[in-house]
């Protein structure tokens, strides 16, 4: 990047040695010493520790984006939604944290099988001791599976799910989506009450097929099986842990609507595919995939308490469609993204 701002008066320039040209490795100066007017001699090691020690120090540290709402992103959900993407620090990196084996593509309607092998070929287990992955990882063995069946939620289950509340609040994400929230008056300012707020949309157990059997959490983030169906399961941590533990069989990545679409590949942090869990089928479901936990809740939340079912929205380089509907008054049924077309 441009590093004048940085240095002051310019970057300083750095002699590299003529190609074909032996170096010396116990014999080197410091590249940047017109900064730090060290002109001394090094090894190679010392030189490393040099370079930390003085001029990581002199670099001022990437821009930032702001975390209060601009009067822009106030008056467009969609701007709003797009600055949670570049406050999302947790976010994964395609091809080093974790790697995708895409494989066949096929039409929703398709019944045969367009991947022998899983969907996820690696990642790292480092990222699950994250504290808000953490956490999250804490919750996906809650529920029951099947609607219909009352879920009973323990003391302990309550602790993990405040404790979920208290890590991702602490993050940028989780950050902005309360100022913006509070500005749009959608959300109490004290951080107490939004997370009483934030328990009930996502934890408050209701009726989906009989009384306290679902929540908004269960349905988008663990899924659910209904008449034989699966639904909800739009996220991409649980997707890899039940494929690792051979709940979870990939079925190929789903055609987009127009033909001409662009295919999955390796690197896609949004994918539209088919699996079948348990034995059950989803035809049809779209994740994200590597992001960080707090970003789903907040960009959701964001959504919902804006009352806007569906949003058209760019994130990075993906045009996709958040899309956040509700059961009864005012509690989640679903949210998901859709790639637009």
């Amino acid at each position: 990047r441009n590093m004048s701002g940085a240095w002051g008066r310019g970057p300083p320039k750095i002699e590299v040695p003529p190609p074909g040209a032996a170096v010396n490795f116990e014999a080197l100066r410091c590249p940047c010493r017109d900064v730090c007017q060290h002109d001394e001699v090094f090894g190679a090691p010392e030189l490393f520790e040099h370079l930390q020690l003085y001029h990581l120090a002199l670099v001022q540290p990437p821009s930032e984006a702001p975390l209060e709402p601009s009067e822009d992103e106030l008056g467009d959900l969609a701007l709003a939604c797009a600055k949670l993407w570049d406050l999302d620090e947790n976010r994964l990196t395609p091809g080093e944290d974790y790697t995708l084996n895409v494989q066949g593509g096929k039409k929703a309607y398709w019944n045969d099988d367009s991947a022998d092998d899983p969907l996820f070929s690696f990642v790292n287990d480092e990222v699950f001791k994250r504290p808000t992955y953490s956490a999250f990882f804490a919750l996906l063995d809650n529920y029951e599976r099947e609607t219909g069946t009352a879920e009973v939620v323990t003391s302990s289950e309550q602790r993990e799910n405040y404790h979920f509340l208290e890590e991702i609040l602490n993050t940028k994400p989780m950050e902005y989506a309360h100022k913006y929230l509070v500005a749009k008056g959608l959300s109490p300012a004290n951080e107490t009450q939004f997370k009483r707020q934030l328990y009930t949309l996502w934890f408050k157990l209701y009726r989906r097929s009989t009384s306290n059997d679902s929540s908004g959490f269960e349905h988008v983030f663990v899924g659910e099986v209904k008449n034989g169906k699966v639904s909800g399961m739009h996220n991409w941590m649980q997707l890899y842990i039940e494929e690792q533990r051979g709940n979870l069989d990939y079925k190929g990545w789903i055609y987009p609507r127009k033909r001409s679409g662009e295919g999955a590949d390796e690197t896609d942090q949004v994918m539209t595919i088919q699996f079948a869990w348990g034995g059950e089928l989803k035809n049809v479901s779209t994740s994200f995939i590597g992001v960080s936990p707090e970003f789903e809740i907040a960009l959701y939340t964001m959504c919902f308490l804006s009352h806007s079912e569906e949003t058209e929205v760019e994130l990075g380089d993906y045009q996709v469609t958040v899309k956040t509907y509700k059961i009864g008054r005012d509690m989640i049924g679903t949210a998901f993204p859709q790639c637009s077309e």
